[in-house]
């Protein structure tokens, strides 16, 4: 994907968000193996700290730790782990980058190696309430609500193993290589051949066997270290299947001084697709302890069944199907123009869910314009039509509309909108276009009209202000 697509892709192609390390995983994947291709979907993030309680629901060997919220809390929590390998500090958010970061308190690192209960105190109390921001955050960063605190452990070796879903395969992939405790991407880069890919029947599933073969290749030092492998490897699929998850990534699977094995860092994304089935782990999503970098539009999307990923733009898209909001996104870039959003309404919306997405659109604050681009398969150009018609007199509809319809009652559907425009004495500025290029064409046009007329009354009002 290129441009502005590239930002949804980020967030969204297996998804949203956000970013995000599945899509540092999946384009570092697909360097790799250009042949591979990986499921769209959305997937809902767990944090660190809840990836971490259900692997040990599953068995996976992890440091013993907690979740605080206050700086006391991270003392008690902290006070009966062993101190051996350090006490562990980490914020909570979802970013990558988070030891190489800094908080707005002024702390350098979002991950911290503690001596004692007090250092672990102090440090909580210099990133509880502020922002953490790293290479994968906004320039403002998200909010640190809570605190990992769990024992460190000594590391003679590290490992990336990853877990996931690809399309070529038709099923689970797992991803591993020798050379862990860095950036997949980086390793892709500068160690390729280091990067093993291993495609397991999602029929029979990973047997003995083949989690031998996986880690005879990873070239575990002895019997010890080669066991304990072998059977957290087939835990951690087990947890893969039977989450519905999409990506399990481990960085770094690590080997201790005395031959042990642990998953150090754990990261989670689960299908939204199986959320009826994994009631469970999204009631935990919702009820997380920590911060949620999450778009109320988002949510508010999903409820109608619509996909929506706002962007800093300001021409708010309209379109069915992600490719063809894709391309709408690079074209409007092309032209001079920021979309402020992915929204896709899917081949079947009603009337009322194309309403409910112009409400999305006009509540972003940036939007001063909106594009509508429809092709008319099984989505009919005038029921498009009808919900453009409805949401122009919900929302009483300030900015300019460009609407571009094509396809299965797309004639009717465009007289239904020069009706209404006449009806209504040009009260809502709809404007129509022939095609794709000529709709982009129109609403970065729009917006500098826009542009101009709002410079043009702030001289005045200044000019005004003067003679007074």
């Amino acid at each position: 994907p290129s441009s502005a697509a590239s930002d949804v892709y980020k967030r969204q192609v297996s998804t949203q968000s956000t970013w995000d390390s599945r899509y540092k995983m999946i384009r570092s994947l697909r360097s790799l193996v250009p042949r591979a291709k990986v499921l769209a979907t959305r997937d809902f993030h767990l944090h660190e700290y809840q990836s971490k309680d259900i692997m040990r629901e599953f068995g996976v060997t992890v440091q013993k730790g907690g979740i605080a919220l206050t700086p006391e809390e991270a003392f008690k929590v902290a006070e009966p782990l062993n101190p051996k390998g350090g006490l562990i500090v980490k914020a909570q958010v979802h970013a990558g980058g988070r030891g190489k970061g800094h908080l707005t308190s002024g702390l350098q690192g979002g991950v911290q190696i503690c001596k004692t209960p007090a250092e672990v105190a102090k440090y909580t109390k210099e990133m509880l309430g502020y922002n953490l921001i790293t290479k994968q955050t906004k320039a403002e960063g998200l909010p640190v609500k809570a605190v990992l605190i769990h024992e460190g452990i000594d590391i003679n070796r590290q490992i990336y193993l990853g877990l996931l879903m690809d399309r070529k395969y038709g099923g689970p992939v797992i991803l591993a290589s020798k050379n862990g405790g860095m950036d997949i991407e980086d390793v892709a880069k500068n160690h390729p051949e280091s990067i093993m890919i291993e495609p397991v029947s999602i029929s029979k599933g990973l047997g003995p066997e083949q989690a031998a073969k996986i880690v005879d290749k990873l070239e575990f030092a002895n019997e010890k270290q080669r066991t304990q492998a072998i059977e957290q490897l087939q835990k951690l699929y087990k947890m893969f299947i039977g989450l519905d998850a999409t990506q399990v990534e481990i960085n770094p699977w690590a080997v201790t001084p005395d031959d042990d094995v642990y998953c150090v860092d754990a990261k989670l994304l689960i299908d939204d697709s199986a959320s009826f089935r994994q009631q469970k782990y999204l009631k935990m999503k919702k009820s997380s302890l920590a911060s949620e970098d999450v778009d109320p539009n988002e949510e508010k999307a999903e409820q109608i069944g619509i996909n929506y990923v706002g962007l800093n733009g300001n021409i708010g898209c309209m379109v069915n199907g992600a490719g063809l909001a894709m391309s709408t996104m690079d074209i409007i870039k092309l032209k001079g123009g920021e979309p402020a959003n992915f929204l896709d309404v899917g081949g079947g919306a009603s009337a009322k869910q194309v309403k409910s997405a112009f409400e999305i659109l006009t509540s972003h604050p940036q939007v001063k314009a909106i594009l509508v681009n429809i092709f008319g398969g099984i989505m009919r150009g005038d029921i498009i039509a009808e919900g453009i018609v409805s949401a122009c007199k919900a929302v009483e509809l300030k900015v300019p509309l460009v609407v571009r319809l094509t396809g299965t009652n797309s004639q009717e559907g465009m007289a239904m909108l020069e009706k209404f425009t006449k009806e209504t004495h040009g009260k809502y500025n709809i404007i129509t276009a022939n095609d794709l290029d000529d709709a982009a064409t129109k609403a970065v046009k729009c917006l500098k009209q826009i542009d101009h007329a709002t410079e043009y009354t702030s001289k005045l009002q200044y000019l005004s202000l003067i003679h007074i």
